[in-house]
């Protein structure tokens, strides 16, 4: 695929996906400040449709008034959990090969753009710490050459990963089993909408669109 600035266009590719991993990551905090007793009030369904509708803004549930600090997160303030977010970044760095799938002007990205772009993600923070997501850049990448659908996107991972290495998120809690439902539904629907979201940036920087840098 021709780039009018193809070092920027692939710059500009990766930075999104690190926002849209960072806003993943704050959202899942967001979700988890619910369950305090104090915004019972606030329903989860504007809460995700904001989140939905915004899937590269962290901070676009702030106007909720709710807090992601030691206050209302402190069971996700530790060194721990904080390896969310690179494995998050990754675990979407691995789909990147979904992208030789779009096609504008009857071409598509070339496999040497399609690593690039994520080598790029890589240099920029993203990490499969202890190897805990199970997918992989080049399976990702045999299964769109085989035109084979993706598995879907899911929070096993992630659920899988604090109940192994951050116990304060593990045990039997009203917030802890609130958090580990709602992020079932939150990361499938944010994949589909960060996937959208993507693809038109894909589009938008053919055109030369400007960027700004972003990193883990």
């Amino acid at each position: 695929m021709n780039f009018i600035n193809e070092s920027n266009a692939i710059n500009g590719l990766a930075d999104t996906i690190v926002k849209g991993g960072v806003c993943l990551y704050n959202s899942v905090k967001y979700v988890y400040s619910l369950a305090e007793k104090d915004f019972y009030n606030i329903d989860v369904k504007d809460v995700f449709k904001v989140i939905l509708n915004n899937v590269t803004d962290s901070d676009s549930l702030a106007a909720f008034g709710l807090r992601i600090d030691g206050g209302t997160c402190r069971e996700m303030q530790s060194e721990e959990y904080n390896r969310v977010l690179p494995l998050i970044v990754y675990s979407l760095a691995v789909r990147i090969p979904t992208l030789k799938n779009v096609r504008v002007d009857d071409r598509n990205m070339t496999d040497d753009q399609i690593y690039r772009l994520y080598t790029t993600v890589i240099q920029k923070g993203a990490e499969n710490y202890h190897d805990i997501i199970p997918e992989t850049f080049l399976e990702a990448k045999y299964m769109v050459r085989k035109g084979k659908a993706m598995p879907p996107f899911t929070a096993e991972w992630f659920k899988s990963y604090i109940c192994n290495h951050v116990p304060a998120l593990s045990d039997i809690s009203n917030k802890n089993i609130f958090l580990l439902g709602a992020v079932d539904m939150l990361f499938a629907m944010f994949y589909s909408c960060f996937e959208g979201e993507l693809r038109s940036k894909l589009t938008e920087y053919i055109s030369g669109a400007g960027i700004t840098e972003a990193t883990v």
